[in-house]
């Protein structure tokens, strides 16, 4: 695991951010505790700020309390994964077709840079760098829609990284196929085609739970 130094200044936000990313990289891992001690000297702080940072964390659906049990990073059942996704089924392709309408070209530019820029992922090697590339390539297009409240909702309860969850099923060349037609979309200003192509990207994934959990 990789080496995080929290400073003394805003310690409760500091802890919150290390952990958080932690959660993202999956260095934390979906039903692992959270035991306060190892996450103490990890950190090198008290429990004081750690246990803010878990509270913090818990409104963000990255961490669930269990009674008499302590803090667990956050686990989702069948029915959590379906209403992920339908969410995303309604909203990102809504912020594809805006992101087409409204971005900058200075962001396409970075989009399509973006995707230029990803290898070809061996799913089973490069997990963590797939999800660290999913993550901030769905990121970066909500902050191009110019519609502040989307991107809020999708990024407030981590719904993008939470709907990875189920990562070794992920067909990493086909999401990142995907990637290429939303990215090619909207640089070229072509908001239906950015609209479809989302919808049918975020379709694989809610098809690919419920195949899964049947």
């Amino acid at each position: 695991m990789r080496t995080y130094k929290v400073e003394t200044e805003d310690l409760s936000e500091k802890v919150y951010k290390n952990i958080k990313e932690m959660i993202l990289r999956r260095e934390l891992v979906p039903g692992q505790k959270l035991t306060q001690e190892d996450m103490a000297k990890l950190l090198g702080v008290s429990r004081t700020p750690l246990l803010a940072a878990f509270s913090k964390l818990e409104k963000e659906w990255l961490v669930e309390s269990r009674p008499r049990r302590g803090f667990y990073i956050r686990e989702l059942n069948k029915e959590d994964e379906l209403n992920l996704f339908d969410i995303r089924l309604r909203l990102e392709p809504l912020g594809a077709r805006r992101a087409a309408e409204n971005g900058s070209e200075q962001d396409k530019k970075r989009l399509v840079r973006m995707l230029d820029a990803v290898p070809d992922f061996n799913c089973m090697e490069n997990r963590s760098a797939f999800n660290d590339h999913d993550y901030h390539f769905h990121g970066l297009v909500m902050g191009m829609t110019g519609n502040r409240m989307l991107e809020m909702m999708l990024t407030s309860y981590n719904i993008i990284s939470l709907s990875n969850q189920d990562e070794i099923h992920i067909d990493c060349s086909k999401s990142i196929e995907g990637h290429r037609k939303i990215a090619q979309a909207i640089a070229e200003g072509k908001p239906d085609e950015a609209e479809e192509a989302m919808r049918q990207h975020i379709q694989i994934g809610l098809d690919r739970i419920r195949e899964q959990r049947s």
